[in-house]
């Protein structure tokens, strides 16, 4: 079957691009809220202050950093305008960046600082904007851009695990921030045994002839990566890759910026009226994209298009309300959204209950290729809006406008055969909120939504009556829901919250602003992963007021597997690097890349047509497709049925540890 040639079982996370920075498809950032709900929006420090120069440099961009060994160049971070100028700090490349690199790279004890004398006495001061401590990072990613409050021209860094550790004292001329050497940040990891061995990293900060304060975070490291690509939805902004249009862009894990993967060309350059193609969804096998194809005022229509090659192929145009679709894993079909309303602009598509940007329809199955009404029996939800298939195909779970104004989530059951639905029932319900843009986990036991204040799920749209141009942002939490009980838990911890306290740097400017929630359909490294917006400030490199759309960034989190019913398996999150740093970017994907043929190279057996990745040279973690004998057992990142069939022994890919059948991988499964 054409699916089963298309198996790489490797992570995608996608992002549709909004159509310009003040408006189109501006509905689409899933930053369900409205204003008002869950308290006051506060001022950030140095709000509205321009954060990077002109021509939008990119985070990580500017240095050599994948493939070869080493690399040449430094992490480049553009130029900051509230920087002194600087244009980003020094630093190797990081070569490969595979999953399966199981030697330690590096020796375990290193020191590069000639005078740490200058650092001796430091207060305990200072605050550390960035990394948030109790991260969980996966491997293969770009190094952190590490920030802190005050000012400092050189830094002491001491790194520290369990069995390495690592001390350097570099110059920064940022004065601010300072991004660690890829090289370091990858070795590190190699020597990481996962949960139980933080990394610690302490900085120093030295400035006017003296140390001046002393700060530390733990962050942790998954034993696996992210594979794959990154696509996401942006605002183009003045100067971005989309040349100011909205587009759905996708970066390759690892490298510094992202490519245009799907737009179109904008009637008026720069102007926001479009036409531009951005809000979008995508099935989990990463063979099917739907996209809005919108212009204002205009054609809002939507198209289906087969993103199997490295260009996007337009299957079928003219379907309707698709481009929020829950499209079946498989991609061969998809549920339309369902908007009760008539809009109540011509101007831009907005309507009471209705999804922004979306104009009335009713949510209808449709073969994906053809876009031809399938029948359905069991459906009766035509005013379902935002609705997402599970990862095995036999769940889905939609906004029930009918059933609950906006205000509740539902699921049925689903049989592929017969295209059936049955089983309908409430599984959350919120007297005054908006739930919205429901995603399962791999396991399809727990469901991540958003909880917001509008009624348009959105944070943000044009508000064609302004000044101002843009309506006030609305406010919007994670949520998690335990399928089997019907326990939802708020994701404090992804929310910005330990133990009842902000930990995020800006306190309330950064409170209650996560939207567009999505969960990669595989495990990796232990953890569930769910990617999601945020208007949150990154430290101190982006601060953008709050009423800003492109202060919208894409943020990833940890979510633990098997948290008891009514805990919050939530992580800190991390800043997903590659982003551009001048845009709106909102609504992330997990999906699956092309699978490759035996002989083939790869680094898991999540990269092959046939499940298998076999030599896998220790050194470089790099392997090549197919089995070697009939009866090999599949290793960590190999395809399974049952978690019998994943191998058990010291050579299993993992160390000797213990692994488990997710969604048909073997990976790792953290017992909290």
């Amino acid at each position: 079957m054409r699916e089963e040639t298309r198996r790489n079982l490797k992570n995608v996370v996608a992002v549709g691009l909004a159509g310009s920075a003040l408006l189109a498809c501006s509905a689409s950032s899933n930053d369900g809220a409205g204003t008002g709900g869950f308290g006051g929006t506060g001022n950030s420090p140095g709000q509205g202050g321009g954060v990077i120069g002109g021509g939008g440099g990119m985070v990580g961009s500017g240095g050599g950093v994948i493939g070869g060994n080493t690399g040449t160049g430094g992490l480049g971070l553009g130029n900051f305008s509230n920087s002194g100028g600087a244009t980003g700090s020094g630093g190797a490349g990081a070569g490969g960046l595979l999953d399966n690199v199981t030697s330690k790279q590096g020796p375990p004890t290193e020191n590069i600082c000639a005078d740490m004398g200058k650092f001796a006495n430091a207060p305990q001061s200072g605050k550390l904007l960035y990394p948030y401590d109790g991260t969980v990072f996966p491997k293969g990613l770009l190094s952190p851009i590490l920030q802190w409050e005050g000012d400092a021209e050189q830094i002491l860094i001491e790194a520290k695990s369990a069995q390495w550790n690592h001390t350097s004292c570099p110059a920064t001329p940022d004065r601010v921030r300072y991004i660690l050497p890829q090289d370091i940040w990858s070795r590190a990891s190699s020597w990481s045994d996962g949960t139980a061995d933080p990394l610690n990293i302490k900085i120093t900060t030295f400035a006017g002839g003296k140390a001046t304060g002393t700060v530390s975070v733990n962050v942790i490291f998954a034993l696996a990566t992210l594979k794959g690509a990154i696509y996401y939805n942006t605002y183009g902004a003045p100067g971005s890759l989309s040349n100011g249009n909205g587009a759905v862009m996708k970066i390759v894990a690892g490298q510094a910026q992202p490519q245009v993967f799907l737009t179109d060309t904008p009637l008026i350059p720069g102007n926001p009226i479009g036409p531009c193609r951005s809000c979008h969804a995508l099935s989990a096998n990463g063979m099917m994209m739907t996209a809005n194809h919108h212009a204002y005022p205009g054609t809002y229509e939507s198209e289906a298009y087969d993103v199997a090659g490295p260009q996007p192929q337009l299957i079928k145009g003219g379907i309707p309300e698709a481009g929020f679709a829950g499209i079946y894993p498989d991609g061969s079909r998809l549920m339309t959204n369902g908007p009760p309303n008539d809009s109540t602009s011509i101007f831009f598509p907005t309507g009471p209950g209705n999804v922004a940007a979306l104009i009335k329809s009713t949510a209808k199955l449709l073969d994906s290729r053809t876009g031809n009404v399938l029948n359905a029996p069991g459906w009766d939800a035509p005013h379902a809006q935002m609705p997402t298939f599970s990862p095995k195909g036999d769940l889905i779970v939609y906004n029930d406008h009918d059933k609950g104004g906006g205000h509740s989530l539902w699921m049925a059951n689903f049989d592929p055969a017969t295209n059936t639905f049955s089983g309908h029932k409430q599984v959350y319900n919120s007297p005054d909120k908006f739930p919205a843009w429901p995603f399962f986990t791999p396991d399809s036991k727990k469901i991540i939504f958003a909880l917001g204040t509008r009624n348009d799920f959105v944070s943000q749209v044009p508000d064609i009556t302004g000044p101002p141009i843009m309506t006030p942002t609305g406010r919007g939490l994670l949520i998690i829901i335990d399928v089997a009980t019907g326990a939802a838990t708020n994701l404090d911890v992804a929310n910005g919250y330990k133990n009842g306290q902000s930990y995020l740097p800006a306190g309330e400017r950064d409170h209650n602003l996560e939207f567009f929630p999505t969960v990669s359909p595989f495990a990796a490294g232990g953890f569930f992963w769910t990617f999601f917006t945020s208007r949150r400030t990154f430290g101190n490199v982006s601060k953008l007021d709050l009423e800003d759309p492109n202060t919208k960034k894409l943020w990833a989190a940890a979510i633990d597997m098997d948290s008891p019913s009514g805990t919050d398996p939530s992580h800190p999150p991390f800043f997903i690097p590659g982003q551009e740093i001048n845009t709106g970017n909102l609504r992330a994907f997990g999906a699956l890349e092309p699978c490759k043929e035996d002989g083939a190279s790869c680094t898991t057996g999540s990269d092959c047509c046939k499940g298998f990745c076999s030599q896998i040279n220790p050194m470089t973690g790099i392997g090549v497709c197919g089995k070697i004998t009939i009866d090999q057992c599949p290793k960590f990142g190999d395809r399974c049925e049952e978690d019998k069939d994943c191998c058990t022994g010291n050579d299993n890919g993992a160390n000797g540890k213990k692994l488990f059948c997710i969604n048909k991988i073997c990976d790792l499964r953290i017992v909290q």
